[in-house]
Formats: structure tokens, sequence, C-alpha cells
């Protein structure tokens, strides 16, 4: 977050995104698209079969196995089963240097009253979509993250819970004596985080890709500031916590 007095000094730009923000989306990028990779192999195994075919056959000419196909559903699973107890370490940190530091601010915009947050929603969604501006009342209100992007969060961390505990659930099956129809449902639930996961994927792309949002994109993949003038008209209270937090 920028220390910068924006009224006293003639600055025109404001930090949006940290380094530290950038070094953790990356990792979190990087780990959930393997886990997305190798969980699509062992999900759609027919449809995949030429990527497990592309990751096998290396090692099974190495091993004079027939079957290269098979070999890369293998590698595949334990490499996903790796990458998830990975994943999971990562979060975890993570969440407690948030929790830790108070850096939680994607879920400001429940504060509101839930009448409000309709409202902003739907005026958000015909400014996306149809190119609507937003009305003056809302537009003035807007948190460095949106009421959208907190209603995505609650679907990502939906996505993330499911996925986790299922996912560890079914690496310890055999230990907490599960039944075939209890794997059944743990691997149901396991597909449905990931389902979820990928919902938030597109609606995250829609959002970042969107031309309104292209400074947020240029920062991420920059050195994390944004124009204040831009900032002024889509995150105006996030500026002014800025503000009260700097004087």
């Amino acid at each position: 977050m920028s220390s910068v007095n924006y009224e006293k000094k003639n600055i025109e730009e404001v930090e949006v995104i940290s380094v530290g923000y950038k070094v953790a989306h990356s990792l979190n990028l990087v780990l959930f698209t393997l886990l997305a990779v190798t969980g699509a192999m062992l999900l759609f195994p027919d449809l995949m079969s030429w990527l497990s075919y592309a990751v096998g056959a290396p090692l099974a000419s190495l091993l004079g196995n027939p079957y290269p196909v098979s070999i890369g559903e293998e590698l595949a699973r334990t490499s996903h089963r790796f990458l998830g107890e990975l994943w999971g370490l990562f979060l975890i940190i993570y969440a407690i240097y948030l929790l830790a530091f108070k850096r939680i601010r994607v879920f400001d915009a429940l504060k509101r009253p839930l009448g409000q947050q309709i409202r902003e929603a739907r005026a958000l969604v015909d400014h996306y979509v149809f190119g609507k501006p937003l009305p003056n009342d809302v537009a003035e209100n807007l948190e460095r993250h949106n009421v959208l992007v907190a209603y995505m969060a609650i679907e990502l961390v939906a996505s993330i819970l499911l996925l986790s505990i299922s996912g560890v659930l079914m690496v310890y099956a055999n230990i907490l004596g599960l039944t075939i129809d209890e794997y059944r449902i743990l691997l149901l639930l396991h597909d449905l985080g990931f389902y979820l996961g990928l919902i938030f994927i597109f609606a995250h792309l829609f959002a970042v890709l969107h031309p309104t949002n292209r400074p947020l994109l240029l920062a991420m993949f920059g050195y994390g500031k944004i124009p204040l003038s831009w900032a002024q008209r889509h995150m105006p209270k996030y500026l002014k916590y800025v503000k009260r937090s700097t004087t």
C-alpha cells in the first residue's frame, strides 16, 4: 500500500498491488494450473490420453513398459497428490500472513446492507456486459474490490474447501477405512470443487481482460501501480482509506 498523501504531493499513481501479492499470485497461478492439468488427465482419461501418452512415453520406453498412457496417468496421479499438498501448505501460510497483518480487504464491499450490494452488483453487470455507465451513488462507494469480486471470492473459498477436504480424505481413504460409496461421494465433491474453480477462473479472466480494467492488468504484470485518475473513478472509497492510513 502506498504511504503517500496524494493531496499534499502531486502524485499521479497509486500502488494497489504489492510485490508480495504478485509473488503469491504467480505461485498460486502455477500450482493451480498444474493441478488443473493433472486433475483433468484423471477426470477425462480418454480426452486427455494424448497428454498422458506424451508424459508417460519417455518413462515407459526406459522401463520397457508397453503402456505409456497408463504410465502417464500414474505420473499424473502421483504429481496431483504432491502438488495438492504443496498448494495446501502454500494457502495455509498465505492465509496466516493475511490474517496476521490484516491484509484481507476483498470482503469490504460485503459490509454494506444487502440492498446496496445487489444494486452495485446489477450496476456492475450492466457496465461490464452492456457498457452502461455506473450510477453516481454506486461509483462513489466502490472499494478496492467491488461486490462482484467479493462474491466470486466466496465462491473461490468454497471451491478450495471442497477440493482440499475431499482431496485429503481421498488420499487417506484406506487409513480412514472409507467405503467405496463414501469414496465416490468425496470424488464427486472434489469434481464439484474443480468446476467451481473453473467458474472463478473464467469470471476472473473476463474481468481482468475487460478494457475497463486494463490498468489493473498492467499493474499486475508491471510495478503494481495504477493512474490516480483511474483509481478515483473505479475505487474512490479505497483511496479514502489510503488517505486515512497515511495521515
